[in-house]
């Protein structure tokens, strides 16, 4: 997550890592649809749900409950909606959570800007704490989430939090942002090069990680048989363009692998579709910055797209 206080309250935007002109002048209503872009093949509709937030990130599909769990990162409080619509608040005064992914049961795993990494219900109850600190040293501040699965955890951990984006500045304890991954309540350093890892996905075939840096607005891919017990090498897969009819925002932020492994990206003017070797196959212009995504319904042919102050459905063919 990186956060630029939206349209909505105010016209500067201000970055965690870059500093990016505003734009996106739409005034949209619920019933408005935005242009797909070039996804006409792929994309029915772009739709608001919902708006009022401060700063919309994190969400992952309740399969369960039918609904997304998400996050406002600033407004410090956890959600749910559903594809309707309904918005039901989960936690409040929540540790400005961010990032979610589901587990196997149905419960999740949740990174937040305190510095912590937490399991949460999908009806806000049974919060726990997972990790705090690794060798000693505190968190940045977790900040996105995927898990394999073997109900491996993965996370990025940047510096946002600590740098205004979270309860209170602080200095790194670590000295550097990470790619972790907590196995069995331990945790293991899987990278350490990227100076601003955010967006985290593991392939379909469990293999690799894709990870977003959003200060070089490059996705990287990291290849998780060649982790030994020290970090691994991140490669570049692609650098990121702006998209054309979208707002300025900044770089790649949340991502997501679909079934039929293309990687859903969130970049400078909206969401990129790529094949899994980073070729570009389509992109949707969003008129604020588009922090995260996730598949959901019950035929997966729904995406709930947090942006600013607002969270958006695309409803898929």
């Amino acid at each position: 997550m990186v956060r630029f206080t939206p349209l909505k309250i105010g016209v500067t935007c201000v970055f965690a890592v870059l500093q990016a002109g505003c734009s996106g002048n739409q005034d949209l209503s619920k019933s408005d649809s935005l242009n797909i872009g070039t996804c006409e093949s792929i994309v029915n509709s772009v739709q608001e749900l919902e708006d009022g937030f401060k700063w919309t990130e994190g969400p992952a599909w309740d399969s369960n409950r039918g609904r997304w769990i998400f996050s406002d990162v600033m407004g410090d409080t956890e959600y749910a909606i559903s594809p309707s619509g309904d918005l039901t608040t989960l936690r409040e005064n929540a540790g400005f959570p961010n990032g979610h992914a589901a587990k196997n049961d149905g419960s999740f795993v949740v990174a937040q800007h305190d510095r912590t990494l937490n399991s949460v219900n999908g009806d806000g109850a049974e919060f726990a704490l997972l990790s705090d600190s690794f060798q000693g040293n505190k968190l940045n501040s977790p900040n996105d989430v995927a898990i394999a699965r073997d109900n491996s955890i993965f996370f990025t951990d940047p510096m946002f939090g600590i740098q205004g984006f979270g309860p209170e500045k602080a200095d790194s304890s670590l000295g550097y942002a990470g790619v972790f991954r907590s196995n069995n309540g331990s945790l293991e350093l899987i990278n350490k090069q990227l100076a601003t890892p955010n967006g985290i996905a593991i392939t379909n075939d469990q293999k690799s990680l894709i990870v977003s840096d959003t200060g070089t607005n490059t996705l990287y891919t990291i290849d998780l048989d060649s982790y030994t017990g020290n970090p691994v090498e991140a490669v570049k897969l692609v650098e990121l363009t702006p998209i054309e009819g979208g707002g300025e925002g900044h770089g790649p932020d949340g991502l997501r692998i679909a079934s039929d492994n293309k990687i859903w990206a969130t970049g400078k003017g909206g969401v990129n579709v790529l094949e899994a070797d980073g070729t570009m196959n389509c992109a949707i212009p969003f008129p604020n910055h588009v922090s995260n995504l996730s598949f959901g319904g019950s035929d997966n042919k729904l995406v709930l797209a947090t942006s600013a102050d607002k969270v958006y459905k695309i409803t898929l063919k």
